[in-house]
Protein backbone atom coordinates (compact mmCIF):
# COMPACT_ATOMS: atom_id res chain seq x y z
CA UNK A 1 0.00 0.00 0.00
CA UNK A 2 1.55 3.17 -1.15
CA UNK A 3 1.12 6.63 1.58
CA UNK A 4 -1.79 7.65 -0.59
CA UNK A 5 -3.95 4.64 0.08
CA UNK A 6 -2.63 4.30 3.61
CA UNK A 7 -3.99 7.95 4.16
CA UNK A 8 -7.17 7.13 2.42
CA UNK A 9 -7.59 3.77 4.98
CA UNK A 10 -6.41 5.98 7.63
CA UNK A 11 -9.19 4.77 10.35
CA UNK A 12 -10.41 8.09 11.82
CA UNK A 13 -12.56 5.93 14.89
CA UNK A 14 -9.55 4.01 15.80
CA UNK A 15 -8.13 4.23 19.22
CA UNK A 16 -4.79 5.54 18.58
CA UNK A 17 -5.95 8.03 15.96
CA UNK A 18 -7.94 9.66 18.20
CA UNK A 19 -5.43 9.14 20.95
CA UNK A 20 -2.97 10.89 18.77
CA UNK A 21 -5.22 13.68 18.31
CA UNK A 22 -5.95 14.19 22.13
CA UNK A 23 -2.36 13.89 22.69
CA UNK A 24 -1.55 17.09 20.35
CA UNK A 25 -4.50 19.72 21.29
CA UNK A 26 -3.10 18.77 24.98
CA UNK A 27 0.28 19.89 24.54
CA UNK A 28 -0.50 22.89 22.88
CA UNK A 29 -3.37 23.89 25.00
CA UNK A 30 -0.76 23.58 27.94
CA UNK A 31 1.81 25.78 25.83
CA UNK A 32 -0.79 28.34 24.78
CA UNK A 33 -2.12 28.61 28.71
CA UNK A 34 1.34 29.31 29.93
CA UNK A 35 2.49 33.18 30.32
CA UNK A 36 4.90 33.77 27.54
CA UNK A 37 8.58 34.84 28.13
CA UNK A 38 9.10 38.67 28.48
CA UNK A 39 4.63 39.36 28.77
CA UNK A 40 3.40 41.65 30.95
CA UNK A 41 0.19 42.66 31.95
CA UNK A 42 -3.01 40.33 32.56
CA UNK A 43 -2.51 37.35 31.02
CA UNK A 44 -4.34 35.01 33.23
CA UNK A 45 -7.35 37.56 33.07
CA UNK A 46 -6.79 36.97 29.13
CA UNK A 47 -6.70 33.38 29.68
CA UNK A 48 -9.63 32.85 31.18
CA UNK A 49 -12.02 35.48 29.36
CA UNK A 50 -11.48 33.93 26.54
CA UNK A 51 -11.51 30.32 27.53
CA UNK A 52 -15.18 30.89 29.26
CA UNK A 53 -16.39 32.96 26.62
CA UNK A 54 -15.00 30.36 23.61
CA UNK A 55 -17.09 27.38 25.95
CA UNK A 56 -20.53 29.69 26.21
CA UNK A 57 -20.33 30.45 22.53
CA UNK A 58 -19.67 26.70 21.60
CA UNK A 59 -22.71 25.69 24.05
CA UNK A 60 -24.54 28.58 22.86
CA UNK A 61 -24.05 27.98 19.16
CA UNK A 62 -25.01 24.13 19.23
CA UNK A 63 -28.37 24.64 21.01
CA UNK A 64 -29.43 26.98 18.68
CA UNK A 65 -28.44 24.68 15.69
CA UNK A 66 -29.46 21.15 17.42
CA UNK A 67 -32.20 21.93 19.90
CA UNK A 68 -33.56 25.69 18.58
CA UNK A 69 -32.88 25.25 14.73
CA UNK A 70 -33.20 21.49 15.14
CA UNK A 71 -30.76 21.19 12.07
CA UNK A 72 -30.30 17.55 12.80
CA UNK A 73 -33.23 16.21 13.75
CA UNK A 74 -32.30 15.37 16.85
CA UNK A 75 -30.89 16.92 19.97
CA UNK A 76 -26.80 16.67 20.09
CA UNK A 77 -25.25 14.17 22.74
CA UNK A 78 -23.27 15.67 25.66
CA UNK A 79 -20.65 14.16 24.00
CA UNK A 80 -21.17 16.78 21.00
CA UNK A 81 -21.81 19.55 23.19
CA UNK A 82 -18.93 18.72 25.45
CA UNK A 83 -16.75 18.78 22.85
CA UNK A 84 -18.13 21.70 20.50
CA UNK A 85 -17.61 23.96 24.05
CA UNK A 86 -14.59 22.40 24.29
CA UNK A 87 -13.38 23.42 20.43
CA UNK A 88 -14.32 27.23 20.79
CA UNK A 89 -12.95 27.73 23.69
CA UNK A 90 -9.29 26.27 22.08
CA UNK A 91 -9.88 28.83 19.27
CA UNK A 92 -10.63 31.08 21.43
CA UNK A 93 -7.29 30.89 23.32
CA UNK A 94 -5.66 30.51 20.29
CA UNK A 95 -6.41 33.80 19.16
CA UNK A 96 -5.63 35.40 22.51
CA UNK A 97 -2.09 33.92 21.64
CA UNK A 98 -2.06 35.23 18.03
CA UNK A 99 -3.19 39.03 19.54
CA UNK A 100 -0.91 38.99 22.54
CA UNK A 101 1.65 36.65 22.48
CA UNK A 102 5.22 37.32 20.80
CA UNK A 103 5.75 36.08 16.99
CA UNK A 104 7.16 32.75 17.55
CA UNK A 105 3.93 32.16 20.00
CA UNK A 106 1.51 33.37 17.18
CA UNK A 107 3.44 30.88 14.87
CA UNK A 108 2.50 28.22 17.09
CA UNK A 109 -0.91 29.50 17.93
CA UNK A 110 -1.75 29.00 14.27
CA UNK A 111 -0.76 25.71 14.23
CA UNK A 112 -2.49 24.50 17.70
CA UNK A 113 -5.87 26.08 16.57
CA UNK A 114 -5.70 23.56 13.68
CA UNK A 115 -4.86 21.09 16.32
CA UNK A 116 -7.94 21.80 18.60
CA UNK A 117 -10.09 21.87 15.80
CA UNK A 118 -8.62 18.56 14.80
CA UNK A 119 -9.20 16.73 17.91
CA UNK A 120 -13.03 18.43 18.83
CA UNK A 121 -14.04 16.93 14.76
CA UNK A 122 -12.39 13.48 15.55
CA UNK A 123 -14.35 13.41 18.73
CA UNK A 124 -17.38 14.09 17.39
CA UNK A 125 -17.50 11.99 14.38
CA UNK A 126 -16.76 9.01 16.84
CA UNK A 127 -19.93 10.41 18.79
CA UNK A 128 -21.86 10.29 15.43
CA UNK A 129 -19.92 7.29 13.53
CA UNK A 130 -20.62 8.89 10.58
CA UNK A 131 -16.86 8.88 8.45
CA UNK A 132 -14.30 5.54 8.97
CA UNK A 133 -11.76 6.55 6.88
CA UNK A 134 -10.36 9.73 5.85
CA UNK A 135 -10.80 9.03 2.21
CA UNK A 136 -14.32 8.93 2.92
CA UNK A 137 -14.51 12.23 4.71
CA UNK A 138 -12.40 13.53 1.42
CA UNK A 139 -15.15 11.78 -0.65
CA UNK A 140 -12.42 9.93 -2.16
CA UNK A 141 -14.15 7.02 -3.99
CA UNK A 142 -12.37 3.82 -2.47
CA UNK A 143 -14.63 1.09 -4.27
CA UNK A 144 -13.74 0.96 -7.97
CA UNK A 145 -16.46 0.27 -10.46
CA UNK A 146 -18.44 -2.62 -10.09
CA UNK A 147 -16.93 -5.61 -11.97
CA UNK A 148 -19.78 -8.77 -12.38
CA UNK A 149 -17.63 -11.88 -12.44
CA UNK A 150 -19.96 -13.18 -15.75
CA UNK A 151 -22.87 -11.35 -17.86
CA UNK A 152 -25.72 -10.39 -15.64
CA UNK A 153 -29.03 -12.50 -16.48
CA UNK A 154 -32.06 -10.11 -16.63
CA UNK A 155 -34.40 -13.16 -17.15
CA UNK A 156 -37.34 -13.71 -14.90
CA UNK A 157 -36.41 -15.62 -11.59
CA UNK A 158 -39.25 -16.66 -9.59
CA UNK A 159 -38.68 -16.31 -5.91
CA UNK A 160 -37.22 -19.45 -4.30
CA UNK A 161 -38.26 -19.60 -0.39
CA UNK A 162 -35.03 -22.02 -0.21
CA UNK A 163 -32.48 -21.43 -1.79
CA UNK A 164 -29.78 -22.40 1.15
CA UNK A 165 -30.99 -25.72 0.36
CA UNK A 166 -30.63 -25.90 -3.67
CA UNK A 167 -27.30 -24.18 -3.51
CA UNK A 168 -24.05 -25.93 -3.59
CA UNK A 169 -20.93 -23.92 -3.43
CA UNK A 170 -18.25 -24.48 -5.10
CA UNK A 171 -14.77 -25.22 -3.83
CA UNK A 172 -13.26 -22.57 -4.89
CA UNK A 173 -15.70 -19.88 -3.67
CA UNK A 174 -14.05 -16.42 -2.64
CA UNK A 175 -14.05 -15.93 0.98
CA UNK A 176 -15.63 -12.26 0.86
CA UNK A 177 -17.97 -10.81 -0.72
CA UNK A 178 -17.04 -7.68 -3.28
CA UNK A 179 -18.27 -3.76 -3.37
CA UNK A 180 -18.24 -1.35 -6.25
CA UNK A 181 -19.41 1.71 -7.30
CA UNK A 182 -22.20 2.09 -10.08
CA UNK A 183 -24.04 5.06 -11.98
CA UNK A 184 -27.53 4.17 -12.01
CA UNK A 185 -29.34 6.34 -14.25
CA UNK A 186 -32.01 8.13 -13.50
CA UNK A 187 -34.15 7.55 -17.07
CA UNK A 188 -37.46 8.13 -15.57
CA UNK A 189 -37.29 10.32 -12.89
CA UNK A 190 -34.42 12.51 -14.16
CA UNK A 191 -33.43 12.84 -10.17
CA UNK A 192 -29.64 14.01 -10.09
CA UNK A 193 -27.96 11.34 -7.49
CA UNK A 194 -24.68 10.15 -6.74
CA UNK A 195 -22.76 6.99 -7.52
CA UNK A 196 -24.60 4.07 -5.50
CA UNK A 197 -22.67 1.31 -4.39
CA UNK A 198 -23.37 -2.47 -4.50
CA UNK A 199 -22.37 -5.32 -2.40
CA UNK A 200 -21.93 -8.62 -4.38
CA UNK A 201 -21.62 -11.78 -1.77
CA UNK A 202 -19.18 -14.41 -2.03
CA UNK A 203 -21.87 -16.71 -3.99
CA UNK A 204 -22.84 -14.26 -6.52
CA UNK A 205 -18.63 -14.04 -7.81
CA UNK A 206 -19.01 -17.67 -8.92
CA UNK A 207 -19.55 -19.38 -12.23
CA UNK A 208 -23.44 -20.14 -12.52
CA UNK A 209 -24.21 -17.71 -9.07
CA UNK A 210 -27.87 -18.38 -8.00
CA UNK A 211 -30.12 -15.72 -8.54
CA UNK A 212 -30.07 -13.68 -5.25
CA UNK A 213 -32.48 -11.49 -3.04
CA UNK A 214 -32.12 -8.00 -2.95
CA UNK A 215 -32.11 -5.51 -0.07
CA UNK A 216 -31.80 -1.44 -1.21
CA UNK A 217 -30.13 0.62 2.04
CA UNK A 218 -30.32 4.26 2.22
CA UNK A 219 -27.77 6.16 4.64
CA UNK A 220 -29.54 9.38 6.62
CA UNK A 221 -29.30 12.93 5.96
CA UNK A 222 -26.35 14.21 5.65
CA UNK A 223 -24.90 11.11 4.78
CA UNK A 224 -24.01 9.47 1.44
CA UNK A 225 -23.69 5.66 -0.06
CA UNK A 226 -20.48 5.27 1.36
CA UNK A 227 -21.86 5.77 5.22
CA UNK A 228 -23.99 2.68 4.91
CA UNK A 229 -21.30 0.53 3.53
CA UNK A 230 -18.29 1.88 5.99
CA UNK A 231 -20.06 3.25 9.30
CA UNK A 232 -22.86 0.73 8.44
CA UNK A 233 -20.10 -1.95 8.37
CA UNK A 234 -22.25 -3.85 5.59
CA UNK A 235 -19.48 -5.79 3.58
CA UNK A 236 -18.23 -7.32 7.21
CA UNK A 237 -22.06 -7.90 8.36
CA UNK A 238 -22.54 -9.73 5.58
CA UNK A 239 -19.27 -11.74 4.67
CA UNK A 240 -20.05 -13.12 8.42
CA UNK A 241 -23.45 -14.13 7.79
CA UNK A 242 -22.32 -15.55 4.75
CA UNK A 243 -19.69 -17.45 5.73
CA UNK A 244 -22.52 -19.30 8.23
CA UNK A 245 -25.09 -20.53 5.02
CA UNK A 246 -22.65 -21.43 1.99
CA UNK A 247 -21.48 -17.86 1.24
CA UNK A 248 -24.94 -16.78 0.54
CA UNK A 249 -26.34 -13.13 1.22
CA UNK A 250 -28.63 -10.93 -0.46
CA UNK A 251 -26.97 -8.29 -2.84
CA UNK A 252 -27.49 -4.86 -1.58
CA UNK A 253 -27.57 -1.85 -3.25
CA UNK A 254 -27.02 1.60 -1.63
CA UNK A 255 -28.12 3.94 -4.37
CA UNK A 256 -28.57 7.72 -3.64
CA UNK A 257 -31.89 8.88 -2.46
CA UNK A 258 -30.62 12.56 -1.65
CA UNK A 259 -28.64 13.74 -4.33
CA UNK A 260 -25.92 15.56 -2.11
CA UNK A 261 -24.98 15.18 1.61
CA UNK A 262 -26.76 18.54 2.45
CA UNK A 263 -29.73 17.97 0.50
CA UNK A 264 -33.41 15.70 1.74
CA UNK A 265 -36.04 15.42 -1.50
CA UNK A 266 -37.77 13.71 1.51
CA UNK A 267 -38.38 10.80 -0.71
CA UNK A 268 -41.22 12.31 -2.65
CA UNK A 269 -41.56 13.63 -5.85
CA UNK A 270 -42.07 17.58 -5.90
CA UNK A 271 -39.75 20.30 -6.45
CA UNK A 272 -37.20 19.01 -4.71
CA UNK A 273 -36.33 16.36 -6.54
CA UNK A 274 -38.21 13.22 -7.77
CA UNK A 275 -36.21 10.49 -5.13
CA UNK A 276 -39.54 8.43 -4.68
CA UNK A 277 -39.48 8.07 -8.74
CA UNK A 278 -35.69 7.09 -8.66
CA UNK A 279 -35.48 4.92 -5.57
CA UNK A 280 -39.15 2.60 -6.67
CA UNK A 281 -38.58 3.23 -10.44
CA UNK A 282 -35.16 3.42 -11.96
CA UNK A 283 -33.13 1.72 -9.30
CA UNK A 284 -35.19 -1.55 -9.25
CA UNK A 285 -35.29 -1.61 -13.44
CA UNK A 286 -31.19 -1.32 -13.06
CA UNK A 287 -31.23 -4.03 -10.90
CA UNK A 288 -32.95 -6.35 -12.82
CA UNK A 289 -31.22 -4.86 -15.97
CA UNK A 290 -28.01 -5.54 -14.41
CA UNK A 291 -27.92 -8.16 -11.29
CA UNK A 292 -28.77 -11.77 -11.14
CA UNK A 293 -31.74 -11.40 -8.51
CA UNK A 294 -34.77 -12.79 -7.51
CA UNK A 295 -38.11 -11.39 -8.66
CA UNK A 296 -40.94 -11.26 -6.52
CA UNK A 297 -41.89 -8.84 -3.34
CA UNK A 298 -40.74 -11.76 -0.85
CA UNK A 299 -36.99 -11.20 -2.19
CA UNK A 300 -37.01 -7.11 -2.32
CA UNK A 301 -36.36 -5.27 1.19
CA UNK A 302 -36.14 -1.95 1.65
CA UNK A 303 -34.02 -0.50 4.68
CA UNK A 304 -32.10 2.73 5.89
CA UNK A 305 -30.84 4.33 8.70
CA UNK A 306 -32.50 7.68 10.30
CA UNK A 307 -33.70 9.84 7.09
CA UNK A 308 -32.95 6.37 5.20
CA UNK A 309 -35.01 4.61 7.62
CA UNK A 310 -38.29 6.81 6.77
CA UNK A 311 -37.87 6.50 3.25
CA UNK A 312 -38.09 2.49 3.44
CA UNK A 313 -41.14 2.27 5.84
CA UNK A 314 -42.75 5.14 3.20
CA UNK A 315 -41.70 2.83 -0.04
CA UNK A 316 -42.49 -0.24 1.59
CA UNK A 317 -45.82 0.29 2.92
CA UNK A 318 -46.53 2.88 -0.25
CA UNK A 319 -45.29 0.04 -2.47
CA UNK A 320 -46.12 -3.68 -1.19
CA UNK A 321 -45.93 -5.06 -4.40
CA UNK A 322 -42.31 -3.93 -4.68
CA UNK A 323 -40.81 -4.48 -0.86
CA UNK A 324 -42.08 -7.53 0.60
CA UNK A 325 -40.03 -6.24 4.03
CA UNK A 326 -38.12 -3.38 5.49
CA UNK A 327 -35.47 -2.10 8.26
CA UNK A 328 -36.46 0.77 9.70
CA UNK A 329 -33.19 1.81 11.67
CA UNK A 330 -33.93 5.37 13.96
CA UNK A 331 -36.77 6.58 11.54
CA UNK A 332 -38.71 9.63 11.46
CA UNK A 333 -42.41 9.40 11.83
CA UNK A 334 -43.20 10.71 8.32
CA UNK A 335 -40.73 13.33 6.09
CA UNK A 336 -40.06 16.88 7.14
CA UNK A 337 -37.39 19.05 7.08
CA UNK A 338 -36.52 21.56 9.46
CA UNK A 339 -40.02 21.96 10.64
CA UNK A 340 -43.07 20.86 8.87
CA UNK A 341 -43.88 24.50 7.52
CA UNK A 342 -41.09 24.21 5.40
CA UNK A 343 -41.20 20.94 4.64
CA UNK A 344 -44.77 21.66 3.02
CA UNK A 345 -43.46 24.77 1.18
CA UNK A 346 -40.58 23.37 -0.62
CA UNK A 347 -41.28 19.63 -0.95
CA UNK A 348 -45.24 19.72 -1.42
CA UNK A 349 -45.53 22.84 -3.21
CA UNK A 350 -47.07 24.45 0.07
CA UNK A 351 -50.39 21.41 0.23
CA UNK A 352 -50.53 20.51 4.20
CA UNK A 353 -53.04 17.87 2.30
CA UNK A 354 -50.33 16.22 0.02
CA UNK A 355 -47.90 16.53 3.33
CA UNK A 356 -50.54 14.67 5.33
CA UNK A 357 -51.22 11.69 2.66
CA UNK A 358 -47.34 11.31 2.37
CA UNK A 359 -46.93 10.75 5.82
CA UNK A 360 -46.65 6.91 6.45
CA UNK A 361 -49.37 6.89 9.01
CA UNK A 362 -51.72 7.60 6.32
CA UNK A 363 -50.64 5.66 3.75
CA UNK A 364 -50.83 2.45 5.83
CA UNK A 365 -54.33 3.19 6.63
CA UNK A 366 -54.77 3.55 2.48
CA UNK A 367 -53.17 0.48 1.58
CA UNK A 368 -53.48 -2.10 5.30
CA UNK A 369 -53.72 -4.76 6.35
CA UNK A 370 -51.03 -6.15 5.05
CA UNK A 371 -50.86 -9.87 3.97
CA UNK A 372 -47.83 -10.54 3.87
CA UNK A 373 -45.09 -8.03 4.86
CA UNK A 374 -42.55 -7.52 7.94
CA UNK A 375 -41.18 -4.69 9.09
CA UNK A 376 -37.74 -4.69 11.55
CA UNK A 377 -38.17 -1.66 13.88
CA UNK A 378 -34.60 -0.25 15.76
CA UNK A 379 -33.30 2.68 17.59
CA UNK A 380 -30.48 3.32 20.31
CA UNK A 381 -31.25 2.58 23.52
CA UNK A 382 -29.85 6.08 24.62
CA UNK A 383 -32.11 8.07 21.79
CA UNK A 384 -35.67 8.60 23.29
CA UNK A 385 -36.39 10.52 20.34
CA UNK A 386 -36.56 8.16 18.00
CA UNK A 387 -37.49 5.24 20.73
CA UNK A 388 -40.41 7.11 20.64
CA UNK A 389 -40.95 7.25 17.06
CA UNK A 390 -40.13 3.55 17.04
CA UNK A 391 -42.74 2.96 19.61
CA UNK A 392 -45.37 4.74 17.92
CA UNK A 393 -44.87 3.28 13.91
CA UNK A 394 -44.11 -0.17 14.89
CA UNK A 395 -47.28 -0.11 16.66
CA UNK A 396 -49.42 1.38 13.97
CA UNK A 397 -47.31 -1.43 11.54
CA UNK A 398 -48.77 -4.29 13.57
CA UNK A 399 -52.69 -2.59 13.87
CA UNK A 400 -51.70 -2.88 9.87
CA UNK A 401 -51.04 -6.48 10.23
CA UNK A 402 -47.52 -5.99 9.24
CA UNK A 403 -45.44 -8.62 11.32
CA UNK A 404 -42.98 -6.40 13.28
CA UNK A 405 -39.66 -7.09 15.15
CA UNK A 406 -38.56 -4.40 17.85
CA UNK A 407 -34.97 -4.00 18.67
CA UNK A 408 -32.75 -1.44 20.99
CA UNK A 409 -29.10 -0.93 20.39
CA UNK A 410 -27.35 -1.39 23.69
CA UNK A 411 -26.20 1.92 25.22
CA UNK A 412 -25.89 3.41 21.94
CA UNK A 413 -27.57 7.26 20.48
CA UNK A 414 -29.24 8.24 16.82
CA UNK A 415 -25.79 7.07 15.80
CA UNK A 416 -24.06 4.42 13.08
CA UNK A 417 -23.29 2.70 16.27
CA UNK A 418 -26.86 1.50 16.35
CA UNK A 419 -27.17 1.40 12.52
CA UNK A 420 -24.62 -1.29 12.04
CA UNK A 421 -25.84 -2.97 15.52
CA UNK A 422 -29.79 -3.15 13.70
CA UNK A 423 -28.21 -3.61 10.46
CA UNK A 424 -26.52 -6.67 11.72
CA UNK A 425 -29.69 -7.93 13.82
CA UNK A 426 -31.94 -6.94 11.30
CA UNK A 427 -30.74 -8.83 7.95
CA UNK A 428 -29.72 -11.96 9.72
CA UNK A 429 -33.48 -12.24 10.49
CA UNK A 430 -34.49 -11.41 7.10
CA UNK A 431 -32.60 -14.67 5.56
CA UNK A 432 -35.13 -17.14 6.75
CA UNK A 433 -37.85 -15.37 4.99
CA UNK A 434 -35.28 -14.83 1.97
CA UNK A 435 -34.68 -18.20 1.94
CA UNK A 436 -31.10 -18.18 2.46
CA UNK A 437 -30.86 -20.34 5.85
CA UNK A 438 -31.93 -23.66 7.04
CA UNK A 439 -33.84 -22.23 9.83
CA UNK A 440 -37.45 -21.83 8.24
CA UNK A 441 -39.42 -18.39 6.69
CA UNK A 442 -40.11 -17.27 10.25
CA UNK A 443 -38.06 -14.06 10.97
Amino acid sequence: MNPEEWLEHLSLVATPTLGVSYAIAGLFAILLLTRPRKRRGPWARHVVVAVVLGAAIGGTAIWVVGDLLNEFDVPPTWVDRVWVGALVAGVCLGVVNLVFAPVGRKVVAVFAIAGFVLAGGLAINRDVGEFVTLGQAAGVDLDGPLVLPTPASSAFVEHDSDIYADWKPPALMPRHGRVGSVSIPATTSHFVARRALVYLPPAALVASAPALPVVILMSGQPGSPSSVMAAGRIPRTLDALAKKNHGLAPIVVVPDQLGSAGANPMCVDGALGNSARYLTVDVPAWIRAHLHVVQGREAWAAGGFSQGATCALQFATGDPALFGSFLDVSGQRYPTLSSDRTAIEEGFAGSSAAFDRAKPAAVMQRHGPYADTVGFFAAGENDATYRRNMTVMSTLAARSKITVTRYLSPDSGHDWTTASNAFARGLAGLYPRLGLSTMGRTP
